[in-house]
């Protein structure tokens, strides 16, 4: 009778350690930053006193089940780590047996987006908890390039980031401008490389316009005014260009190159 009644008590005391086993991620969505490594945070429900031989921890790839890193008999086991993310992971050692089963990926890029999952297998139970994973960059100072015709002006900027922006070019009294918009990569170093511009029909005396980058990720904005003018004019934070001061300046040069040039010949013909 004793015998029955302990291991009655075993096997319910069993069931429901099993049933408290709980494996979860910290967040559910974690964003990656080009340059900075990213951890992805997974716990489980520790077994007092059990050895790290009995554990065994898991990360893939949800979307094609590649394996980014895996524990088992009291040690990292790379060997059937995908290549990808050769000597790009790591675990926290000291921390496992506390149930800490993160997982830190370096050098992170826009292939590395997408659902991860963490597998936990102890002596109280086993399960599996899934993180999102995303990347972002921010985007570099835009550049102005700038070409004037005789009937229209083109203005174009150009900047590096990731993801895909929002665009924006705002006219004076506050009008959405039409806008060509060309986005391209990302390359080797995880950017997407943009370039947006507008033209400009017939100007007149001036221009006075607003560009706006946002990239909704990172929360960055940036946002560059460009005045062009006959009138000095000074936007905040902007960017100043007087065509008309550079044409009279290059006028001038004609000018004086040809004063020279008649001096020459008279100078000549009194010589001779």
């Amino acid at each position: 009778m004793f015998l029955l009644a302990t291991v009655c008590f075993v096997l319910r005391f069993t069931g429901s350690s099993l049933a408290a086993f709980e494996v979860s991620v910290l967040q559910q969505r974690v964003l990656a930053v080009r340059g900075r490594p990213v951890v992805l945070g997974c716990s489980y429900a520790p077994s007092l006193g059990s050895s790290l031989e009995f554990l065994v921890v898991t990360w893939q790839k949800a979307e094609d089940n590649l394996v980014l890193h895996s524990f088992y008999h009291g040690q990292d086991q790379l060997d059937k780590q995908n290549a990808r993310y050769r000597n790009r992971t790591s675990m926290f050692r000291p921390l496992l047996g506390a149930g800490n089963a993160s997982l830190r990926l370096d050098r992170v890029g826009p292939q590395d987006s997408g659902r991860y999952l963490c597998s936990v297998d102890s002596l109280l139970g086993n399960g599996k908890a899934e993180v999102q994973l995303e990347y972002a960059a921010f985007y570099t100072e835009p550049k102005l390039n700038i070409q004037v015709h005789p009937s229209n002006i083109s203005l174009q900027y150009q900047s590096e980031g990731y993801p895909a922006p929002q665009v924006q070019w705002i006219d004076s009294v506050g009008r959405n401008l039409t806008a060509r918009e060309e986005l391209s990569g990302p390359g080797e170093d995880g950017l997407l490389s943009l370039r947006t511009s507008v033209t400009l029909k017939d100007p007149g005396p001036g221009v006075n316009l607003s560009f706006t980058l946002r990239n909704a990720a990172l929360g960055q904005v940036l946002e560059r005014p460009v005045c062009l003018s006959l009138a000095p004019c000074d936007p905040v934070n902007g960017t100043r260009v007087t065509i008309p001061v550079i044409c009279v300046l290059c006028l001038l040069c004609l000018v004086l190159a040809a004063i020279l040039c008649v001096q020459r010949k008279r100078i000549g013909r009194q010589r001779g």
